[in-house]
């Protein structure tokens, strides 16, 4: 591959890589759309917020099942992500982290507000970069607050 092509290259999986994160945090902001963001992970992806108080899943029908649960205790979601960084980009691998700030209005009318950080390990498959690891922890300490939001207290 020439140096321009591996140039291009980069350029292309950098940008598709954030576009699997924006997806997810689309999906999720849905608040229905299960399909589109259990396509953001391999099949065997671990799904860790455990330092928000809530739950490590792996797999797809775990992360299906833990939104579902999610979307059921809150009415409205909304995600701003910044600071997306590429730590690790090789052939097949790559690692990322950013900043998530959210709020939350849970279906009895908690509000939450959140600001995390995220960890990524993605991996290419045949039908593009999937998420293998994804580790979201506050950077504010959150309380009680999500696990009350979702009845975890």
């Amino acid at each position: 591959m020439s140096t321009l092509e591996q140039r291009v290259q980069i350029i292309e999986d950098r940008a598709a890589l954030e576009n699997v994160l924006l997806q997810y945090y689309a999906a999720v902001d849905s608040m229905s759309d299960l399909d589109s963001l259990v396509d953001c992970f391999t099949p065997d992806a671990i799904f860790d917020v455990s330092d928000l108080g809530l739950d490590t899943c792996q797999g797809h029908d775990a992360i299906r099942k833990f939104f579902t649960g999610v979307f059921a205790d809150t009415r409205h979601h909304c995600h701003h992500v910044t600071n997306f960084q590429i730590r690790k980009l090789e052939e097949n691998t790559a690692m990322a982290r950013g900043y998530v700030f959210a709020r939350a209005i849970g279906a009895k009318d908690q509000q939450v507000l959140v600001y995390c950080c995220y960890d990524i390990d993605y991996v290419r498959t045949a039908a593009g970069w999937k998420i293998t690891r994804f580790d979201e922890d506050a950077l504010i300490p959150l309380g009680e607050d999500v696990a009350q939001l979702h009845e975890r207290a």
